[in-house]
């Protein structure tokens, strides 16, 4: 019976170790065939995770170009690394402490880059460019660093010789790239449904080698991050090139890395855009070409290269939401309308059509802020005359096309020709029939409720000339004024243009005054930027530059003669200029009853407004301390001596006497830094840059005049002369227990049942002058003047 039982224990042993053999059996294959399709989906994750961190890097590199590099427009992309020993790139980022180039860097101008007859360069394939965009190094999920193609017109290559230049770069500008895929057939198809859908740049995972690719260390290049080399053959696929119907994702050149492609005038070139698969793994089975996976008998591995595009729409997207890619489209639209209503008012009848100023116009062309710009962007604007816009009657309109609807295409010339392209609805109706009532927006905005990427932007032109004139009505007798504006050469004058006695001018003392406003008002927001440069052709009394509440002033004010420079003082006919308001003052001639400073050579300086307007609106130092709850902001004191960053300032530091025809700018830029709901004020960085034209000041002025930007960004060194923190308090209207106690544009006051009013809530710009019995007679012109304004 033992025997029996010992056998039976024995028997199930062997089952049970049996069963749990063949468990474990089951249990590996299972958790290894998990484990291979977790790895894989992993590999795939990271791989998508780095191709987007990718993408984002590059257009955040796109939204900052210009900040860098204020000679390119946005739009431009870096170009790939071409290996340290290639990429000729010498920003100290790039080198280390030996001055030895790194890797991870974009190439510059490079062996082998060359331009065709349009100006037109290669396109280039080399690895990410990782150093320069701030990433480190991105890896796929076989650990392979991620490679960058990028389209000929969008890449930011350093040309040797501007001329001849490439074609626009706007959000029409096609990629020189098509992308194809494998579906079962026996060729890789496009997938774009338009021209307009061509990559502009591509961004790889090579993924694991195939054969006959040789990955080993570059000897003649850093690749201590990313290991491996820099021929492209060896990263993407497929090797053979035939083994793909002759598509490759590499180009020609050295490494593979640079060719030509298809340009945006495929009316004239014969180029066609490079086609470059993205869609991972192609398999070859039966001789079709299969995606992703093989299930088939005969099932080669030709290429497993996964790519994401960036289009233009992709790219432009992205710029609509930056600030100063707008600001630079707003500030050309307010250039060309100022210089157009300018023409008008010099007798030129502007044609209906796309814009037909030069790239080289004087007046808004590629050398005037925003600097290249309107070559790159004249094709999408038109204009038309007369017109009405948004209900006004206007000399003309400036209409400028966002970006593509559905229906609209704009690659061909006769694309081009076609407004319907270009304008929408209304609007296109009106431009066609020559109606010409027109509505929209005048601002380009960020795409979201309230505009669209398709919408019109609309600009009214004037019937009237940028500046207006404001004289001194008794000068008529005397034969003449001492204010004018030639919109023909769009210059002010300020200063006496008729013969006169000199008793004439000692008996007519008080009349000598003139000022000159833009007849339009203009909210001012977060602030403004403005520039304009001056010559002194003859000394007087000095002018300002003004900045007055367009609430309270027409644009007939006018300050008094003499010291007051026409900026205070109360001539009765015309209004006197109203607080509150802001002044720089270009003094010339030294007023010891205004606190004037002894500064040989003039001086100029800060004013507001004082306790006595009729009197001391520009006397410096005023007004003085006071009990006041809500004073007005002091006019600063000048200092014994000259003091950059205060108040008053030289206006020649390095002159004993007044520059004389010499040319002097002028940039100043009034800032919002704060905001006292409970004081019901408002704080504000006033600062002032004034230079004399020479040959070391060159780059600092070209700054001055880019009112798109901020001095701090655009010159970081170069230090205001002028500057000051004003607090302005709103203006009190009286008790109120609602808005309707309120004058209009008052709002009551919960907390304190006063009626208030923002100070400067909207302004108007302009220039004031006058002229004293001295022997001299004034003679100043006033040239480029234009603002930026900040939301």
């Amino acid at each position: 019976m033992a025997a029996r039982h010992m056998r039976r224990f024995q028997q199930g042993a062997a089952l049970l170790v049996f069963l749990i053999l063949l468990v474990m059996a089951t249990l590996t294959v299972l958790v290894n065939r998990l484990t291979a399709e977790s790895m894989e989906a992993l590999r795939r994750e990271k791989t998508t995770t780095a191709l987007a961190q990718a993408r984002n890097a590059l257009l955040g590199y796109a939204q900052t170009l210009r900040d860098r590099k204020p000679d390119q427009v946005y739009g431009y992309l870096p170009l790939p690394d071409l290996g340290s020993s290639r990429n000729q790139n010498l920003d100290p980022l790039c080198l280390d402490a030996s001055g030895k180039a790194l890797e991870g860097c974009d190439a510059n101008f490079f062996t082998g880059l060359s331009f065709d007859a349009k100006g037109i360069g290669p396109t280039v394939i080399g690895r990410f460019p990782w150093r320069t965009l701030g990433t480190g190094p991105l890896r796929d999920g076989d650990g392979e660093c991620l490679w960058l193609i990028v389209s000929s017109l969008h890449s930011r290559i350093l040309r040797a010789s501007p001329p001849p230049q490439p074609p626009p770069m706007n959000w029409d500008t096609l990629g020189q790239l098509d992308t194809v895929v494998a579906n079962g057939s026996a060729s890789l198809n496009s997938i774009l449904a338009s021209p307009h859908d061509q990559p502009v740049a591509i961004i790889y995972a090579p993924g694991p080698p195939l054969p006959g690719q040789d990955r080993s260390p570059s000897a003649a290049d850093d690749v201590t991050e990313c290991g491996g080399n820099y021929d492209a053959r060896n990263y993407l696929d497929p090797v053979v090139a035939s083994a793909l119907g002759g598509i490759t994702n590499y180009l020609g050149g050295p490494n593979a890395a640079s060719g030509s492609t298809g340009d945006s005038d495929p009316a004239n070139d014969p180029d066609v855009p490079k086609p470059m698969h993205i869609g991972g793994k192609i398999f070859a089975s039966a001789g079709n070409f299969l995606p992703d996976v093989c299930t088939g008998t005969s099932c080669d591995l030709l290429a497993n290269d996964r790519g994401i595009p960036i289009t233009s729409d992709t790219l432009f997207g992205a710029l609509r939401k930056n600030t100063g890619f707008r600001a630079d489209i707003n500030s050309l639209l307010d250039r060309i309308v100022g210089c157009l209503r300018d023409e008008i008012a010099a007798g030129a009848t502007p044609g209906t059509g796309k814009i037909a100023g030069a790239d080289n116009n004087a007046c808004y062309g590629q050398n005037v802020p925003p600097i290249a710009y309107y070559p790159h962007w004249r094709e999408m604007i038109f204009t038309a005359a007369p017109a009405t816009v948004n209900g006004s009657s206007c000399a003309g309109a400036v209409l400028f096309a966002g970006q593509r609807g559905p229906a609209q295409v704009r690659v061909t010339p006769a694309d081009k020709a076609n407004p319907a392209n270009y304008l929408e609805g209304g609007n296109l109706t009106a431009f066609v029939s020559g109606m010409h009532n027109f509505s929209g927006p005048p601002l380009l905005e960020r795409i979201g409720n309230w505009q669209t990427a398709e919408q019109d932007i609309i600009r009214c032109i004037p019937a009237s000339a940028s500046l207006n004139t404001v004289t001194s009505p008794a000068l008529n007798a005397l034969g003449g004024q001492i204010v004018a504006y030639d919109p023909s050469t769009r210059t002010l004058t300020l200063g006496r243009l008729f013969s006169i006695s000199r008793s004439q001018r000692a008996a007519n003392f008080s009349r000598f005054f003139g000022c000159s406003w833009t007849p339009e008002t203009h909210p001012l927001g977060s602030g403004l930027r403005s520039y304009f440069r001056f010559r002194i052709l003859d000394r007087g009394e000095g002018f300002t530059f003004a900045i007055i509440d367009a609430d309270r002033n027409g644009a007939d004010v006018c300050g008094a003669a003499g010291g007051h420079l026409g900026y205070s003082g109360n001539n009765v006919l015309p209004p006197r200029i109203v607080e509150p308001k802001i002044g720089i003052e270009i003094d010339t001639a030294r007023q010891v009853s205004r606190n004037d400073p002894a500064y040989i050579g003039g001086h100029f300086g800060i004013v507001y407004w004082g306790d006595s307007p009729d009197t001391d609106d520009n006397v410096h130092g005023v007004p003085v301390l006071t009990t006041a709850i809500r004073p007005p902001p002091q006019n600063p004191p000048a200092p014994l001596s000259p003091a950059q960053g205060t108040g008053i300032y030289k206006l020649d530091a390095n002159l004993s006497q007044t520059p004389l025809n010499q040319d002097i700018h002028v940039r100043v830029e009034l800032t919002r830094i704060a905001s006292d709901s409970a004081n019901h004020s408002s704080g504000w960085l006033l600062e002032v840059w004034l230079l004399k034209e020479s040959s070391t000041t060159a780059n600092q002025i070209a700054a001055m005049k880019d009112t798109t930007r901020p001095m701090a960004q655009l010159a970081p060194g170069f230090v205001a002369h002028l500057r000051d923190t004003p607090t302005l308090f709103d203006l009190q209207g009286g008790f109120c227990t609602s808005d309707a106690d309120c004058a209009a544009g008052y709002s009551c006051s919960t907390t304190d049942q006063q009626c208030y009013a923002p100070a400067l809530k909207n302004v108007r710009l302009g220039f004031t002058n006058a002229q004293s019995t001295r022997a001299h007679d004034q003679l100043i012109t006033i040239k480029d003047f234009f603002t930026t304004w900040l939301p």
